[in-house]
C-alpha cells in the first residue's frame, strides 16, 4: 500500500458535519431552563393575571398542580420517568427551587439532550368550572322541554307529509 492510499484511508467526508456544528452547551440550556422555571414559580405567585413569562408549564386544579416542564427544543423535559408531575399546590414552589438547584448543579443535563420521552408523556385535563346561573347540570326547565317536544313533533309531522 502506498503511502497515498495510506493518507486517503484516513480521509472521512462524513466527519463534515460533526466539524461543523457547534459544541453542546450544557450551560446555555440551563440557564434557559432555569429562567422558565423561575417565571413559573413567579407565574404561581401572582395573584392576577400578568402577561409575559411565556406559557404557562402549570395547571391547577382541585389543590394539585400539574407540571409540565419542556426543554429548549420544546420536547417534554422527563422527570422521574414523566413529563407531567403531579405536586400538591402548598408544595409546588419548595419543588421548583429544589428543581432549580438540581439543574444548576447539572443534574438535568441527561434529560435535556437525550430522547427520552417515549409513553411517558400525560395529557392534563382541568375541570371546567360550572357558569355562573348555571344549576349545575340539573336539566332544562319544563317551558323548555314542552317547546322541544313541539320542534321534534312538527319535525315528525313534516317527515310523514
Amino acid at each position: 500500500m502506498s503511502f497515498l492510499d495510506k493518507l486517503n484511508a484516513l480521509i472521512d467526508p462524513k466527519l463534515k458535519d460533526t466539524f461543523e456544528r457547534k459544541a453542546y452547551d450544557p450551560a446555555k440550556d440551563r440557564k434557559w431552563l432555569v429562567g422558565r422555571l423561575e417565571a413559573s414559580k413567579t407565574q404561581f405567585g401572582s395573584t392576577e393575571t400578568t402577561r409575559g413569562g411565556g406559557a404557562k408549564w402549570w395547571k391547577l386544579a382541585n389543590g394539585v398542580v400539574a407540571f409540565s416542564p419542556t426543554r429548549p427544543d420544546k420536547m417534554p423535559l422527563v422527570v422521574n420517568g414523566q413529563t407531567t408531575l403531579f405536586i400538591p399546590s402548598e408544595h409546588f414552589v419548595t419543588f421548583v427551587d429544589h428543581m432549580i438547584a438540581a439543574v444548576n448543579a447539572g443534574e438535568f443535563d441527561k434529560e435535556l439532550t437525550s430522547d427520552n420521552t417515549n409513553g411517558t408523556t400525560v395529557k392534563v385535563r382541568v375541570p371546567r368550572k360550572a357558569r355562573e346561573g348555571s344549576t349545575g347540570g340539573a336539566g332544562w326547565s319544563e317551558e323548555r322541554r314542552a317547546k322541544f317536544a313541539k320542534t321534534v313533533e312538527a319535525r315528525k309531522a313534516a317527515k310523514t307529509a
